[in-house]
């Protein structure tokens, strides 16, 4: 089958990939209860119990859960280190790909901690629910190799190269220029010389990244694929976030919030532009007293977490200022959507990679070059 009858196929809409997310979330949830301890549920809620308050019940009390209301409304904890060793997990993905985001939402559905590579915050591995990594791409102290050892799956998160590479450079212009991350787009100029430089080294990076990760884990039980595209987006958002609890959820040690919760949790973390600032560990409000909650509420979580970490509020979900739009020449595409179509037709044997790499070939295809 050629990359344009792939496309087409793959490309029925939106239901159509909910559908195929559904399947994934209840294989994954079928892998959990297969492999875990019964429950004791109650399938009734009362109404002045949280769903958090049934969670807690249904599980060990070594973390802090973030909080589900029954009217809709949540309440995100600090997540802390897990008081026992856990089955070490990566998530990996390519630089400007929504790291720190998918970091937030990690920790706010297991209420354990994340780490990096780096192990920037002096956490160590063996307690923390995920860690994060740019492999092959960065290196964190050349100590890659010896920390892998310790770990037996990854979830990594894919972002069209169209958007990802941009996002990357403009990391690197706040880095350069000392400025706070995920704050500033750098302005086309710096951009149109950056890409004349070294557009090919990052398509030629995102496809080495895309292979290690792609070739790391035969086992599909032990690799998540997601998207940052289906992530963010409304209506697939939550869905995919399910996944990833489950994902993780499997993990001995482990255990996420109710699933009653996950889209709430989601709407607080990755929909945080369009929602508002979330509610943070407090009494939840009534109606009308609900947003200056939230903006109270938000800047003690920003306190907090800015002196634990260095966290920026524009880590949960990027709000950088300047411009969106990048130019791309004609032949810039042309490299790109040949990357594209050599992954999708090397990796061919996996329906969730295709699907997401059939989207971005789309994507590619439909952008009017520049002449710059």
């Amino acid at each position: 089958m050629n990359i344009q009858n792939q496309t087409e196929k793959l490309g029925r809409g939106r239901a159509l990939t909910a559908a195929a997310l559904l399947c994934f979330s209840a294989a994954a949830t079928l892998y959990v209860s297969s492999n875990s301890p019964p429950l004791q549920t109650n399938p009734t809620l009362d109404a002045d119990r949280t769903i958090s308050d049934l969670s807690h019940e249904q599980t060990n009390s070594h973390r802090s859960l973030s909080i589900g209301h029954a009217n809709g409304d949540c309440m995100v904890t600090y997540a802390q280190l897990s008081e026992i060793d856990i089955t070490q997990t990566w998530q990996a993905s390519f630089p400007g790909s929504g790291s720190r985001m998918t970091w937030s939402l990690v920790e706010a559905l297991t209420g354990i901690r994340t780490n990096d590579d780096f192990n920037s915050h002096d956490r160590g591995y063996s307690r923390v629910v995920a860690v994060k990594t740019h492999y092959p791409i960065k290196d964190a102290k050349r100590k890659f190799g010896g920390l892998d050892e310790l770990f037996g799956r990854a979830m990594v998160i894919l972002r069209n190269p169209i958007n990802a590479i941009p996002s990357y450079f403009n990391l690197q212009y706040e880095h350069l220029n000392h400025l706070p991350n995920h704050s500033t787009r750098g302005p086309n100029e710096d951009w149109l010389e950056y890409r004349n430089l070294y557009y090919l080294d990052q398509i030629q990076g995102y496809e080495k990244f895309v292979e290690y990760w792609m070739e790391k884990y035969p086992d599909r039980q032990n690799l998540l694929l997601a998207s940052y595209e289906d992530l963010t987006d409304n209506y697939l958002g939550p869905i995919v976030t399910t996944r990833i609890a489950n994902f993780l959820g499997q993990s001995e040690g482990v255990e996420h919030i109710a699933t009653e919760s996950i889209p709430c949790v989601w709407d607080t973390i990755v929909n945080y532009k369009n929602a508002g600032p979330p509610v943070v560990e407090g009494t939840l409000p009534e109606n009308n007293e609900v947003n200056a909650s939230r903006k109270k509420n938000m800047r003690r979580l920003e306190e907090k977490m800015y002196a634990d970490q260095g966290w920026h509020p524009s880590s949960l979900s990027p709000q950088r200022t300047g411009p969106k739009v990048r130019p791309y020449t004609e032949h810039n595409l042309e490299l790109m959507l040949a990357m594209c179509q050599r992954l999708i037709e090397k990796y061919s044997f996996d329906e969730e990679f295709v699907r997401i790499m059939a989207s971005y070939i789309d994507t590619v295809s439909n952008t009017v070059p520049s002449l710059e």
